[in-house]
């Protein structure tokens, strides 16, 4: 009879979603994190609960041939890159098979798996707890580790762009008016925030301060003097914003914003289309990745038609489309995102589009009194996915949606909501958004039975 805190030797059966491994005691399931099929490993049943066991990893007695050494040191405190002790190859088959477990239900079509161009340095935007030691006030920049909001100082990030870990360096060793400290709420910078054009090189940097805006004036020119150092010492740092955050929440960014210096906003590119977007205004991690995407996803339309996308942001999934589009109509609630979407619009030189600024619920409500439908509608929400009303709604709009997923299970979920309204699966499509983890973004097809 096995027991709490029992050590075992178990062999990996199968990978799951959250990049665990499967096994098997007693009729439980057992899953481990950080070990790979076919491995003979040995754990510590740390967590038994009714129907499943939670196991800690202790030793790899046979370790799998696409093991590799960790791309990072800080790859155990930090754990941000769940996978990146795999061979990348071999990352996408276990993604593969983790989908084709998820969906394994569903009368649907899977369409080949997109690779990332590039597992390491590909991500535009990196978002930094910040905190100091207790007696030498030394800087902490980095991640928290896993389940705790305790800080890894991370001084070197394979996944992010070169240029943010010297930003971040020179912020750790320059920064002289103090950081938050979480246990007493005291402390002036929270988080950092580095976002950056994959075409041009361009950043934005944000300061998230623990006070407001009204106490702000008595830090200005502190903060303009730290702004003016590095600006000159970054040449390709754009803009250096500050958000004032004094709430006690889990929230990263607070509702005000403000320049301090330069630009409020960077250019990106995805293929030919131009795109304006601010510090704070969501924009895909992976660009390269996000243009396969949605290439793929103009693809699914047929036939030239109107298009709604919904949660679209700074308009980057619709602008893309433009092609297949004869008119878009766009709803966002995000201010800033829809300031720079009208931009967006204009750059791209779309002449047929109209732009809808509030909740994707209320602003549905409304079109459908006025009885307007859609050729093609696309979606992107956010990790909890859309919900029964809103995907009601919507079917009531249009007989063909785009689904754009950057979580498998809500997607799972969504799909079983679509097929009772009528539509069916067609095809469903992974990519890796974000290499070595275990993340995945789906591209999945819906289309009302008895429509061409």
């Amino acid at each position: 009879m096995i027991k709490q805190d029992d050590i075992v030797d178990i062999k990996i059966e199968k990978p799951v979603y959250e990049g665990k491994g499967l096994a098997h005691i007693e009729g439980k399931a057992v899953f481990v994190k950080g070990v790979l099929p076919d491995e003979l490993v040995r754990i510590r049943l740390f967590r038994i609960h009714k129907n499943y066991i939670e196991g800690k990893l202790i030793e790899i007695l046979t370790p799998s041939k696409y093991r590799i050494k960790p791309i990072c040191p800080y790859n155990k405190p930090c754990g941000a890159c769940d996978f990146g002790y795999i061979n990348y190859d071999y990352q996408i088959e276990l993604k593969e098979n983790i989908l084709s477990e998820i969906f394994k239900n569903f009368d649907v079509r899977f369409k080949p798996f997109i690779k990332s161009d590039d597992n390491k340095n590909y991500r535009i935007k990196a978002q930094f707890p910040t905190s100091e030691t207790k007696n030498s006030k030394r800087v902490l920049i980095g991640y928290y580790k896993e389940k705790t909001h305790d800080i890894t100082d991370i001084k070197f990030c394979p996944s992010q762009k070169p240029i943010m870990d010297e930003i971040t360096n020179y912020i750790r060793e320059n920064w002289k008016l103090g950081c938050y400290i979480e246990k007493t709420k005291k402390g002036l910078l929270r988080h950092i925030l580095i976002k950056t054009s994959n075409k041009t090189g361009d950043i934005l940097l944000t300061l998230v301060l623990n006070i407001t805006e009204e106490e702000f004036s008595s830090i200005k020119k502190d903060i303009e003097t730290f702004s003016d150092c590095i600006t000159k010492k970054f040449k390709k740092i754009k803009g250096v914003l500050v958000n004032f955050n004094n709430q006690n929440t889990n929230k990263i960014t607070g509702d005000k914003t403000v320049l301090i210096n330069g630009e409020n906003f960077i250019f990106e590119f995805l293929e030919d289309k131009k795109y304006k977007t601010g510090a704070l205004s969501f924009f895909q991690i992976n660009p390269k990745t996000a243009e396969k995407i949605f290439s793929s996803a103009k693809n699914l339309i047929n036939k030239k038609g109107t298009l709604l996308d919904l949660y679209g942001g700074v308009g980057t999934i619709g602008i893309f489309m433009k092609d297949a589009a004869t008119k878009i109509t766009l709803i966002e609630e995000n201010p800033e995102a829809i300031k720079f979407a009208k931009e967006n619009f204009k750059l791209n030189e779309i002449l047929k589009y109209e732009i809808f600024e509030g909740r994707a619920d209320n602003i549905i409500q409304k079109i459908i009194k006025e009885k307007k439908t859609f050729d093609n509608i696309v979606i992107d929400p956010p990790r909890k996915g859309s919900d029964d009303i809103t995907l009601s709604n919507i079917s009531k709009m249009t007989n063909s949606l785009i689904y754009i997923s950057c979580n498998p299970m809500t997607l799972k979920r969504d799909a079983e909501t679509l097929i009772k309204l009528g539509f069916k699966f067609i095809s469903l499509q992974g990519a890796d958004m974000f290499p070595n983890t275990h993340h995945i973004e789906c591209l999945a097809y819906f289309k009302k039975e008895g429509e061409e």
